[in-house]
């Protein structure tokens, strides 16, 4: 399972939340800080960020915003998939995005993450140092080569997190990669999922299959109906042609 370290500082409203990093923006009007419900891990990561007017003392909570990941492999760098917030901030004064880390940090190799922001004349860029993506044992984030054309996809998963016993949702992303530094969602592709539990040796009723629900996330159900190890088994498809029928994401229920 995925555990979680709040952040603790007392000064700090979002304590619910895990503080990842903070900068000032290149010409030092915004103060920007970098949130998640988790430590960052290889997968589909919700994001927040607070973006505080330096000079006004207030916080920003409309602005347009656009997020530039970039692991820096020393002989290359590439981006990886993103969701940009909208315009205005949620009820916490927290703009909600997201970012596929589509590899996790290792030794020299990591990631930082440029934060453009537009609001009213002000056009400037904060720039993030991710301390760490990490792997998870149970991985989130699977890979698929398409035997069609050699397109590589990016799968995703968003739902379930907190698993239960019984019907859980069940969403996926799906991005692909046109080149280094862009991954546009997938938006034309049927997914089956077939959930099992290989100790035991069956499966379970009333699943429904993911479908597209726009920007590259697939919605559906997954029952599952004992605590133990799951094995998801996911068959990807694009205009009836399989692009794989072996992929599969472990969760177990404690």
């Amino acid at each position: 399972m995925w555990s979680c370290e709040k952040n603790e500082d007392p000064n700090d409203k979002h304590t619910e939340l895990v503080q990842i990093a903070t900068a000032l923006t290149d010409e030092q009007a915004f103060e920007v800080t970098l949130y998640a419900n988790d430590t960052l891990f290889e997968g589909y990561n919700k994001l927040f960020i607070s973006i505080v007017d330096v000079s006004a003392e207030d916080q920003v909570t409309d602005a347009n915003i656009s997020l530039k990941p970039i692991m820096d492999m020393i002989d290359m760098v590439h981006a990886a998939p993103v969701e940009n917030p909208p315009v205005l901030a949620n009820d916490d004064d927290l703009f909600e995005g997201a970012v596929v880390f589509i590899m996790p940090s290792s030794g020299m190799m990591g990631w930082t993450l440029d934060i453009e922001i537009k609001t009213g004349e002000k056009n400037e860029t904060a720039f993030l140092e991710i301390p760490e993506v990490r792997s998870l044992y149970e991985a989130r984030k699977i890979n698929v080569i398409s035997p069609l054309d050699e397109t590589k996809y990016f799968v995703s998963l968003v739902e379930p997190i907190k698993v239960e016993v019984g019907i859980n949702d069940c969403e996926f992303t799906i991005h692909y990669k046109e080149n280094m530094m862009s991954f546009p969602p997938a938006e034309d592709l049927t997914v089956e999922i077939e959930p099992e539990m290989p100790s035991m040796d069956h499966g379970s009723p009333n699943n429904v299959h993911p479908v597209h629900s726009g920007n590259g996330h697939y919605e559906g159900k997954v029952n599952f109906t004992m605590t133990g190890w799951w094995r998801i088994h996911m068959v990807i498809k694009k205009d009836g042609q399989i692009l794989t029928d072996d992929a599969y994401m472990d969760i177990t229920l404690e």
